[in-house]
């Protein structure tokens, strides 16, 4: 995969996170709160765009994900018109009640499967070093979308573009050997 789209996640407990996105050399920096659940929503709507291939029936095949924080809201706006290149908008709103000031932070457009294995390479590495567990305790709130990551990181193995992951799972084998108990 090229490194058209690069992502970065961290969360700094309690129930506050701070990410990177950056598409073709633009980026939006954003800091969030645990009051909505932005991973789940982009993994979902990922996953939609992929098994309702809306575009296919001249519909429109577009996802938003809300990222909020105490005071501001970050808008990613995602869609495409024909399953193989993504449309990116995200518009960042300094008021979360008004958008009247609101300002497009990023747009730009890139492949659909290097967008999501961007997003899946580091929701790869980011649960395998903090755990499931973890990720409950310390976002305070959401359990991590298992099952939506594995669908698209199964949907980029079935496509050959997955590239072996070097992060050592220390929590979450120890996790996995829990289950195997």
């Amino acid at each position: 995969m090229s490194n058209q789209v690069q992502f970065s996640y961290q969360i700094q407990p309690p129930g506050i996170a701070s990410g990177k996105l950056t598409v073709l050399n633009k980026h939006v920096d954003f800091q969030i709160t645990n009051i909505s659940n932005p991973i789940y929503d982009l993994l979902k709507g990922l996953v939609n765009m992929i098994v309702e291939p809306k575009h296919l029936w001249d519909e429109e095949n577009i996802c938003w994900v809300d990222w909020f924080s105490e005071t501001s809201c970050v808008k990613w706006i995602l869609s495409t018109t024909d399953g193989k290149n993504i449309n990116i908008k995200i518009v960042t709103s300094p008021d979360i009640f008004d958008d009247s000031n609101a300002e497009v932070s990023l747009e730009n457009h890139c492949g659909f499967m290097d967008f999501c294995y961007g997003i899946v390479a580091e929701l790869d590495r980011f649960i395998k070093e903090l755990g499931l567990l973890n990720y409950e305790q310390t976002w305070r709130k959401d359990e991590f979308p298992l099952t939506y990551f594995l669908i698209l990181k199964k949907y980029l193995i079935e496509h050959e573009l997955w590239k072996e992951s070097k992060v050592k799972p220390g929590n979450l084998i120890d996790e996995i050997d829990i289950l195997n108990a």
